[in-house]
């Protein structure tokens, strides 16, 4: 039996995307976490994930701050004024967990 492993974003042109560049460790002094979901009590929880992510980063780097920001609709984009939060930070961290 044969199987075919496929990609649910589907296909994507070479060279057409690449990751955004990643600070080196001396870098991040002030980490951002955007949640694109709100808290909530049960199943996957990306809120409560960052801030595992918080104690993991603090660990291992010389973090002075860290901002923690919840968009309040995953199918809108962030507000200027959640994404102004955002300014002083050295790289930020979005996500959603479903």
């Amino acid at each position: 039996m044969t199987y075919e492993l496929v990609d649910p974003r589907g296909a994507m042109p070479a060279g057409e995307r690449r990751l955004a560049t990643r600070p080196g460790s001396m870098e991040v002094r002030v980490l951002g976490f955007l949640s694109n979901e709100a808290e909530h009590m049960s199943g996957p929880h990306f809120p409560r994930y960052t801030r595992v992510m918080e104690q993991i980063f603090r660990k291992r780097f010389a973090i002075d701050d860290v901002v923690h920001e919840t968009k309040p609709v995953l199918s809108r984009p962030a507000t200027t004024e959640t994404l102004e939060r955002f300014r002083e930070c050295s790289a930020v961290v979005n996500g959603l967990a479903k």
